[in-house]
């Protein structure tokens, strides 16, 4: 396997729902694998669910993941079959890591 760079700048960003975009960094399958997340101010996913169970660390922003806010240098785990939702309070960018891809709910 050879090494791998993606400066922010030449991330391909795709949207997945209104005010969030996924870019992915290193996809395992589509909805998978290594990616950021770019919240817009306001923006919400609705809730979901995460087969393969999900990480998350906030680079920039502020939101909250199910009860929980997250601001700069929080980290979240999410479980096999955890169910979340997301709403951005300001604009934000998380890393993410699911080795299956969300289902909506």
């Amino acid at each position: 396997m050879t090494m791998m760079h993606i400066a922010l700048a030449d991330v391909l960003w795709k949207e997945i729902g209104p005010g969030v975009e996924r870019g992915e960094l290193r996809p395992t399958k589509p909805g998978a694998g290594a990616a950021l997340l770019r919240f817009a101010k306001g923006s919400h996913t609705g809730a979901h669910r995460h087969p393969g169970g999900e990480g998350l660390f906030v680079l920039s922003g502020r939101l909250r993941i199910g009860d929980r806010i997250l601001e700069p240098g929080a980290y979240l785990y999410t479980p096999p079959d955890g169910i979340n939702d997301a709403e951005a309070y300001e604009e934000t960018i998380v890393f993410q890591y699911q080795p299956e891809p969300a289902e909506l709910l």
